[in-house]
């Protein structure tokens, strides 16, 4: 997904404004019902976790004590936090803007309600008078990218944590976010678990599929030009492929030119013929119109089988890998992939 990392100024004015009412609100009113915002559910923190000093892209945030309620502003970042046992105060849908819960997250959430904030990736201004009318004590933005002059917003009202500054936007890796999340809840040895676990998953896949080992993948979604749109291996579909044990290919490394993410033309397509495995991830209809479309199924790596097609579901799990998603999605994905490598 595509972040705007610059408003327009009447735009900021007019989220500057609207968090000025917000604040208003938290501060005039008591906590929201439970609702209009859930109430996060709190497991005790470790021993010695807090006071904890989060450094991240923009400075550092120090937590001391353990938050109550945590509003999840970053896409992935409810995820994390369910699996930790806390119930965020709000949620940032993967991609159907009004989706509360998913096949991989449905039983933790249960009957909670955060609040959903349906713009969290495109436009996170707009979003923030949202979440602090939860009356949040953290909030969480990992998985989004915020503007300095949004992190300040958030930061004045309650201490807020983003991505560490050594990762680009979109591209924390999922083992990173869980850490960064579990130690700003006091949760540290949970998230580690939640690591160890989900790493020792993955190992098992690896291992009961070593046609994996060697073999080059990548995910590609149709554009509506008839070109593709191809993502690399740091963006969270690729880093799927990644921990699965198949790796980037290097010839296509030339079309990534936009960070986590470049293009095929409908021209170029053949570039795909040197791939081992190519996985193609619904948007709207796209794998149908790669299905009707002659040029892309006279290609070797197409009449050969080594085309996987995912639904639009799975590949916005992909797009975000947690310790939620990642088991999900295997699922669905890893029995497809695997037939795909053996042709």
């Amino acid at each position: 997904m595509k972040a705007h990392r610059s408003l327009p100024r009447t735009v900021r004015i007019a989220i500057t404004s609207l968090v000025a009412v917000a604040a208003l609100s938290v501060g005039a009113c008591s906590a929201p019902d439970e609702d209009n915002a859930a109430s996060s559910s709190m497991p005790a923190a470790d021993p010695g976790a807090l006071p904890v000093t989060i450094d991240h892209e923009y400075g550092a945030t120090t937590v001391t004590e353990q938050p109550s309620r945590v509003a999840a502003m970053g896409v992935g970042d409810a995820d994390t936090l369910l699996a930790l046992g806390i119930t965020p105060t709000t949620i940032a849908p993967f991609a159907d803007p009004t989706q509360r819960s998913t096949p991989w997250n449905a039983d933790l959430l249960g009957d909670a309600e955060p609040v959903i904030l349906p713009q969290a990736a495109a436009e996170f201004g707009s979003q923030i008078p949202l979440a602090l009318q939860t009356d949040p004590e953290l909030v969480t933005a990992v998985g989004a990218a915020p503007t300095r002059e949004q992190y300040d917003i958030l930061s004045k009202a309650v201490p807020t944590i983003t991505r560490p500054a050594e990762y680009p936007d979109w591209q924390v890796p999922w083992d990173v976010q869980t850490t960064q999340i579990g130690r700003a809840v006091g949760l540290p040895e949970q998230a580690q678990a939640k690591v160890d676990e989900t790493q020792g998953f993955l190992a098992d896949i690896r291992e009961q599929h070593p046609e994996f080992a060697g073999k080059t993948g990548v995910v590609v979604t149709a554009s509506p030009d008839g070109g593709l749109s191809i993502y690399a291996g740091s963006d969270g579909r690729g880093q799927t492929l990644t921990d699965y044990g198949l790796t980037f290919p290097e010839s296509l490394q030339p079309a990534i030119t936009n960070g986590f993410y470049g293009s095929i033309s409908a021209e170029n397509m053949a570039m795909l013929n040197d791939v081992d495995v190519v996985v193609a991830v619904d948007w709207d209809g796209a794998n149908d119109r790669l299905r009707n479309d002659p040029a892309w199924s006279r290609l070797p790596v197409v009449t050969e089988g080594r085309v996987v097609y995912l639904d639009q579901q799975v590949g916005s799990a992909m797009s975000v890998p947690t310790v939620l998603t990642i088991p999900w999605v295997a699922e669905q994905a890893v029995a497809p992939i695997s037939a795909a490598a053996q042709r």
